[in-house]
């Protein structure tokens, strides 16, 4: 039988004053926080560790209003996904880049140059693509797909119908797919 607390019963005791609590949480959420605030942020570093760490405000400030209508992970997304939709908000005429967060296996290291450099352009012209896309999109497409989160609990985070979800996804994918068909055709 293991020990480790759920993530309901660390927040209640951090509302309940073991600041150790707190600390377990973050150790199990910050880097799943960051690798979504990259995404949200557009790969920038800076930004995202702002924005975790406006996450992380948030709770030491709201801890006691959970009211369990969610799971403590989907309340922590939601809180960046917010803290995010502020952050774009505030960036109105600068560009923003969607990161996707590769992650490059052992045998990418050994792999010929130019096979390296293919990916690479990839994954530049990707990035510029989620760039193009309305932010609702882009933020659908980095839960499912950068983060492979279920439709449902994706909706549950950003607060919308599941059909909206699933129409965001799909609208998003095909802008996607023409945007980069009309690079490539170019």
């Amino acid at each position: 039988m293991s020990d480790r607390q759920s993530d309901e019963a660390l927040l209640h005791a951090f509302c309940n004053g073991d600041r150790d609590a707190l600390g377990e949480l973050a150790e199990r959420y910050e880097r799943p926080l960051l690798g979504m605030a990259l995404g949200l942020a557009g790969g920038s570093r800076t930004v995202a560790c702002e924005l975790v760490q406006e996450t992380w405000l948030c709770v030491i400030r709201s801890a006691r209003s959970y009211r369990r209508r969610s799971s403590v992970k989907t309340w922590l997304y939601t809180i960046l996904i917010n803290r995010g939709r502020s952050w774009y908000a505030a960036q109105r005429g600068k560009a923003v880049h969607a990161c996707l967060d590769v992650h490059h296996s052992a045998s990418d290291s050994t792999a010929a140059p130019d096979a390296s450099i293919r990916r690479s352009e990839q994954r530049a012209r990707l990035t510029e693509a989620l760039d193009q896309l309305p932010p609702a999109r882009r933020e659908v497409l980095v839960l499912c797909y950068h983060h492979d989160m279920t439709h449902e609990m994706a909706a549950e985070i950003l607060r919308i119908p599941l059909g909206t979800l699933k129409s965001r996804l799909h609208s998003g994918l095909q802008e996607l797919r023409q945007q980069l068909a009309a690079e490539v055709s170019r």
